[in-house]
């Protein structure tokens, strides 16, 4: 995409190059296919979905959220994160603070759950990879002000006393897997781990076992005031009151559900006693209770006045005068509580939906767009029409959400049949959408026009106050839907349509079609099995189901059974690249030229996949736990890169990117073709000793910087990722500046 854009205009040789009719030229790296190198961004839920197993907290220091996958998130407000480049994907369980830099910043550590990884960061701009070269799988880490211990599975406990060199103790505890760790200021280190174990140490070299009282795994260990306290499977609670954990007792919560977190409630306003409740937190469970008199209350009680929400919680830490609970699909919990005799009251900073997400589908909408600005003391109106493309995922709640690029996603209005139901399919036809779902439901969405009025307001050159009132036509599809009547109460999951026709399918074999999407009559089916897909191609229909079934129909009408060669679940059938795809449980993949002759082909996984999608001759395919793969021509298949294990149940390409929708809400997007947004520089050096580069683009997009004294020979920059939703991207440059021979460039690269 050409185009172009400026140099340093100060310079007068630049000018006269200029003039002579030599311009830099702007070019957007063109790919000749899809990308496979998928790097994924979270769309939903955000600020992100990640699993957040652990938080590092020190006054004055970013809160520090670790997941799966290597994703390491910061925020200094609890609302808004910054996912930092750690540079490994390997799974992330815990992070500590550790002393203080050369520079007198803050040190970071972060215990890798896999293959005895450590990670050393001083800046969180860069991180450095500490290779243990063990299997053993390091679940908690602590510190104190000289020591740092990590400890994991095969009773594996390192410590150090610099970040970067580590050493492996011995102890006697049997090859225990141990599942948390934490330092208490009065100098002593506890540990506790499967079966009940908790082990204490003044120096993390060597430790002794305590007598816990329980058997239950025990997940988590924090430091009180008086001592610790320990969580685990099943409800268990421990608690310690010598000080220097040798003497623990079981205490009865209430809780029957795993817990993984606990969190002691600090208060200035209880004299004498400096503490206040003590909160446990876990698999749908979240209790707060006060020791001395074991009294428990369930936070999760509908009936209290702002209850915490069922949830997994994975990690928690009083803030200052709050407590916060993080965990499943990256949920931010905090929790006040104005006096002693008050209830908790309990808030999200922000509340994404976090619904599973069964389907996605696109569609076109078209928008008016008047525009005013005030000219030479006249008003100029401007009206422009455009065409963009939309994305919608349906899923349980019920939810129906839709985007323009897969990026921010709307709440759609729902009918009012559609209250306790479950969408499972969506499809779409030129200026209609159709979703189906559980009970026989079925919703359509329709182009249709809303006036939106606005005001602008300007001043002229006398004073005098201009008002002037716009009229912008805001198209509702994918936002505004209505009720049709299908006639049935059978499950319905797939949908499809052709330029004539929609076909629905769903429990007992179930078949309805539609010419308008409105009204639907039933069709007879060979089959009584479920029909979880159906897709039609220029000259056939194909359904599929449960134990292998496939149906072919040439006019989707009439309708006969198939061989496929399988007894597994064919999930999805698409019609992509002039070919059938199947996908189905176990791993099942097929293709057929013609919906009648079907070929296995091997997946290389044993995953359930859910659907597969074809973009620029490159095919990705989703499925169980987090699993994506590739392949050019939909035979040989590989595994691609993933950021979560989250079931990933529905694919869409929107604007050069493929979305996935799946578990909790998730919407993952991975830029694999040009985005549209030619990148340009807005602010460049003009003094030798300005450094700041203003570069524009698009979310997602990957720049680089290019400078040069000649146009031919370039230096490019590191590459750059425009995370901002602006579009806009600030870069620091280290390199000497020369506004008199320089000439300097943007470009956009593949990922």
């Amino acid at each position: 995409m050409p185009g172009t854009f400026p140099s340093v205009p100060t310079n007068p040789c630049m000018n006269i190059l200029i003039r002579a009719g030599l311009l830099l030229l702007l070019g957007v790296l063109p790919l000749s296919a899809a990308s496979t190198n998928l790097l994924w961004r979270w769309s939903n839920p955000l600020p992100f979905g990640a699993n957040i197993a652990d938080l590092a907290v020190r006054s004055g220091e970013p809160v520090v959220a670790v997941a799966e996958y290597g994703q390491l998130f910061t925020s200094t407000d609890l609302v808004n994160w910054t996912r930092e480049n750690t540079g490994t994907s390997r799974w992330l369980r815990s992070a500590t603070y550790f002393g203080n830099t050369p520079t007198n910043t803050a040190r970071l550590l972060i215990a890798s759950g896999q293959s005895g990884t450590l990670l050393v960061s001083e800046d969180f701009s860069s991180f450095k990879t500490i290779d243990l070269n063990t299997t053993d799988w390091l679940e908690g880490i602590t510190a104190s002000a000289t020591r740092a211990v990590a400890v994991g599975d095969n009773a594996a406990i390192y410590t150090s006393d610099d970040g970067t060199n580590w050493l492996r103790r011995s102890n006697n505890f049997n090859g225990v897997w141990l599942r948390g760790v934490t330092w208490r200021s009065n100098g002593i280190f506890v540990t506790v781990g499967e079966g009940g174990l908790i082990a204490t140490s003044s120096n993390g070299i060597n430790w002794s076992r305590q007598n816990s009282r329980t058997t239950a795994n025990l997940n988590r260990v924090i430091a009180t005031p008086t001592g610790f306290v320990a969580v685990g499977e099943g409800g268990a609670v421990v608690v310690d009151s010598s000080g220097n954990g040798t003497n623990w007792r079981n205490v009865s919560s209430g809780a029957t559900g795993d817990l993984y977190a606990a969190a002691l409630e600090v208060r200035t306003d209880l004299p004498g006693q400096p503490t206040g409740a003590l909160l446990i937190a876990g698999d749908s469970e979240l209790r707060s209770g006060v020791l001395a008199v074991n009294l428990w209350v369930d936070e999760t009680d509908t009936r209290r006045s702002a209850p915490a929400p069922k949830a997994t919680y994975l990690a928690g830490f009083w803030d200052t005068d709050a407590a916060v609970f993080a965990g499943r699909a990256g949920l931010v919990l905090t929790g006040v509580r104005p006096t002693t005799t008050s209830s908790f009251q309990w808030s999200l900073p922000d509340s994404p939906p976090r619904s599973w997400l069964f389907s996605a589908a696109t569609n076109t909408s078209i928008a008016t767009n008047t525009f005013s600005q005030f000219t030479n003391g006249q008003v100029v109106i401007t009206t422009t029409t455009t065409t963009n493309s939309l994305v919608v995922a349906v899923g349980d709640g019920p939810t129906i959400l839709q985007s323009d690029r897969g990026i921010s996603w709307s709440t759609a209005l729902l009918p009012t049949n559609a209250s306790g139901i479950v969408y499972l399919g969506v499809a779409s036809q030129p200026g209609r959408l159709v979703a189906v779902g559980s009970s026989g439901i079925i919703s359509q969405s329709t182009a249709a026009f809303e006036p939106l009025i606005t005001t602008n307001r300007y001043t002229n050159a006398a004073g005098v106050a201009v008002s002037v009132v716009l009229t912008n036509q805001i198209n509702t599809l994918g936002l505004a839907w209505s009720a049709s009547a299908s006639g049935v109460t059978n499950t319905l999951q797939g949908i499809a349509a052709d330029k004539t026709r929609w076909v629905a399918c769903g429990s007992a074999g179930i078949l309805l079609t539609s010419t308008n999407g409105g009204n639907w009559s039933r069709l007879a089916s060979p089959v009584s099995t479920f029909l979880s897909s159906v897709e039609a191609s220029p000259t056939r229909w194909v359904a599929s189901g449960e134990n292998g079934t496939l149906l072919s129909s040439p006019d989707g009408s009439s309708w006969s059974k198939v061989p496929s060669g399988t007894s597994q679940w064919i999930w999805r059938t698409r019609w992509l690249n002039n070919q059938f795809v199947a996908v189905g449980f176990n791993g099942t993949l097929l293709t057929s030229p013609d919906g009648l002759t079907w070929t296995s082909r091997n997946s290389g996984v044993t995953n359930n996949l859910n659907d597969v999608l074809c973009v620029d001759g490159t095919y990705y395919a989703v499925g169980n736990q987090g699993t994506v793969l590739g392949s050019s021509n939909a035979i040989q298949w590989s595994s691609l890169a993933t950021i979560t294990t989250k079931s990933l149940q529905g694919l869409a390409f929107v604007g050069g990117r493929l979305l996935a929708v799946g578990a909790d809400g998730a919407i993952l997007r991975a830029v694999v073709s040009d985005l549209s947004t030619v990148p340009k520089l807005a602010q460049w050096p003009t003094e030798p000793s300005a450094n700041l580069f203003l570069l524009t683009g698009e979310l997602d997009q990957h720049l680089l910087l290019d400078r040069g004294t000649n146009l031919t020979d370039w230096i490019a920059s590191p590459p750059m990722e425009v995370t901002d939703p602006s579009g806009t991207l600030l870069y620091l440059d280290s390199q000497p500046n020369d506004p008199w021979v320089q000439f300097f460039r943007a470009q956009a690269i593949a990922p």
